[in-house]
């Protein structure tokens, strides 16, 4: 079986080399790349078996990536840092998805049951419907009740949600900000817990987990969205994000 890895951190895609050597080295490594433009022709070209597939990467994520292939037929597995929209969408569809660092036993597992399947079809159809469903959830609008008039807006394209007085100050990211009658229990209830990337990490602020541009590890922590707007960690809510981030608690000291 062939394999391809695309990851846009190089040291993502050695780490997995050397964990597919070890524990599978009757799998071959075809290509890899750190681009996602070039992994679309080489999995095109060399029509692998399994794709190793990081989600968030620039120029193309890996679902516009898996929009832009000829060739679909392959096992799928798709690698991530964070517990974001696109990994949640992922379980819905039972694909496989790794955390990143990869957990050695996780991997085996994942390459276990492909290697298990690997004689049933319906591998092109299977990434039809996870692409249709991602694509579904990411395009839904929702509806921001301001004074006169209702703006509807993709839950992709808010940044963060601040609680102020009766009414909530959504940030879009393109910067711009629309006050809005909604509370910030209602957005939770809302967006959060469901196949949408936000988080309520402060009893004022719920974020877009995907703006997130940078941890600070001040007090309890703050994080910086889309590299302008500092928010605050609350203690009650820093555990669950600091696992939707991937840093253990020793690494926050």
């Amino acid at each position: 079986m062939h394999c391809v890895i695309i990851d846009d951190e190089m040291n993502g895609v050695i780490s997995l080399k050397l964990l597919i050597a070890k524990f599978f080295p009757e799998l071959k490594v075809v290509a890899c790349t750190t681009q996602a433009p070039i992994g679309v022709e080489m999995i095109n070209d060399y029509r692998p078996d399994i794709v190793f597939l990081d989600i968030n990467m620039p120029v193309l994520n890996g679902f516009e990536l898996l929009e832009k292939l000829k060739f679909r037929d392959f096992h799928l597995i798709f690698t991530t840092a964070h517990q974001e929209f696109g990994v949640r969408a992922i379980r819905q569809n039972a694909k496989d998805y790794l955390l990143k660092p990869i957990d050695e036993a996780e991997l085996i597992a994942a390459i276990t049951r492909i290697k298990a399947n690997n004689n049933q079809g319906f591998r092109a159809q299977e990434l039809e419907r996870i692409i249709t469903d991602i694509n579904e959830k990411r395009n839904l609008k929702i509806p921001l009740h301001s004074k006169g008039e209702i703006e509807y807006v993709r839950p992709v394209d808010i940044a963060c949600i601040e609680a102020s007085s009766n009414h909530s100050l959504v940030t879009l990211v393109n910067g711009s900000t629309i006050s809005v009658s909604t509370s910030l229990k209602e957005f939770e209830e809302m967006l959060c817990d469901r196949n949408f990337n936000f988080m309520r990490i402060h009893h004022s602020y719920i974020i877009n987990t995907d703006c997130i541009t940078r941890y600070i590890k001040d007090n309890s922590g703050s994080v910086l969205i889309s590299g302008k707007k500092s928010i605050p960690v609350s203690k009650k809510h820093k555990e669950e994000l600091l696992a939707v981030l991937g840093i253990s608690p020793l690494q926050d000291k």
